[in-house]
């Protein structure tokens, strides 16, 4: 029996955090949560969700977790009312993202429609059962406006080939696409790499595992990613593009799951988090700790503006930051029972009622000694089977 378990903040070495609140959500249960560096609770959502995220305006934008076939986006206001919800044609899951021209960009499952579900060659799937007992689903991005008007949709199933699937996923959850994220402006474009044009469309389709970027104009597939290190991808979340001004600015970074086993067997029980320089499809930074770092499902990454990666491992669970040299500085553990959703850090202006807030006391929080916060593969070089390039 454990006698002294840890929960909270573990780890906290103030002067080398990129400090802020943290927002916690948790899929299978009731409660979006916003803490600070020592985990204290700064405000409270009473919503069961899948994603959180916090507006300019101090609003929470979500993806509601509430029963299948019926999830919603909802945004509440920092008193928890509901201000604004959108329920799409299909149930919402997985991302939302609030755009700058007010939009809502987000995703929904669909039923293929039947003139594809023809084309499927797999007998396995064809008699598949799902949403009711109508067959194979996959996902559309969808772009509406605060009117709840669309302006802009594309349907996977129109441009994939639906005899490209995981052979041991479950036969009817053709795409289960878990991100998605408009490109920001950035160094490639600039360049004149018409692929990475601000507004294509990044999308995460795990049981690919594979990661597109669309274009949004031809509505064509311009970029995919489906990686080569430890066997490539395997049943990733949350690849999205740095924003221009942070350490990495134009880089993709990805929390590589390691599912089991969707590719390598060497890659099952390990996860990854990469970054890669995306015209090269060059890794360039990895975050790895063996099988002392592994999510099988759900989880994210995000680059903070210091440099370090904020991580959240949600099957652990717990959030971390570490440095470019993969050190934690900063942990936030819940207690076993739970299971993260995404987590996101915000300084702390971010916004008015942040601001209002002031700055918290930041008690630093020292480990005992024995306590490990560097990898074992601090040293390990990326192997000759991976791409080419070294460690930046």
């Amino acid at each position: 029996m454990i006698t002294v378990y840890p929960i909270g903040t573990t780890i906290y070495r103030p002067e080398g955090c990129y400090n802020g609140y943290t927002v916690l959500c948790f899929p299978l249960e009731e409660g979006v949560f916003l803490v600070d560096m020592n985990g204290n609770v700064v405000n409270k959502w009473g919503v069961q969700a899948s994603r959180a995220k916090l507006l300019r305006n101090g609003n929470l934008l979500v993806v509601e977790r509430r029963r299948p076939g019926k999830n919603r986006v909802l945004e509440f206001n920092w008193g928890d009312r509901l201000v604004w919800e959108y329920e799409p044609p299909g149930p919402a899951h997985h991302d939302v993202e609030r755009l700058e021209n007010g939009n809502t960009l987000l995703l929904y499952q669909e039923v293929v429609p039947e003139e594809y579900q023809r084309k499927i060659m797999d007998p396995r799937r064809r008699s598949a059962r799902a949403l009711g007992g109508v067959g194979v689903v996959s996902d559309v991005v969808l772009e509406v406006t605060p009117d709840k008007e669309v302006a802009w949709e594309w349907h996977e199933c129109e441009h994939l080939d639906i005899n490209r699937y995981c052979e041991i996923c479950v036969p009817h959850d053709w795409t289960h696409t878990n991100t998605v994220q408009a490109l920001p402006e950035n160094k490639w474009y600039d360049a004149g790499d018409e692929r990475f044009r601000p507004g294509n469309v990044l999308i995460s389709l795990r049981n690919l595992s594979a990661i597109f970027v669309v274009d949004r104009e031809t509505r064509e597939i311009a970029w995919e990613y489906t990686g080569d290190y430890d066997g490539g991808l395997a049943g990733q979340h949350e690849p999205h593009m740095v924003e221009r001004g942070l350490p990495g600015e134009g880089n993709i970074i990805i929390f590589d799951n390691g599912a089991p086993p969707l590719r390598a067997l060497r890659h099952s029980g390990q996860s990854y988090v990469l970054e890669v320089e995306p015209p090269t499809k060059r890794l360039v930074w990895r975050y790895e700790n063996g099988e002392n770092f592994n999510s099988k499902f759900r989880s994210n990454v995000q680059r903070l503006p210091n440099g370090n990666t904020l991580i959240c491992s949600s099957e652990d669970p717990r959030v971390f930051e570490v440095t470019r040299e993969g050190e934690i500085v900063w942990e936030y553990a819940v207690p076993g029972y739970h299971i993260l959703g995404r987590s996101y850090r915000y300084p702390y202006d971010y916004c008015p009622q942040l601001k209002a807030l002031g700055k918290p006391k930041e008690e630093p929080v020292i480990p005992p000694p024995h306590v490990i916060t560097k990898p074992y593969s601090t040293l390990r070089p990326i192997p000759r089977t991976g791409l080419p390039g070294t460690m930046r």
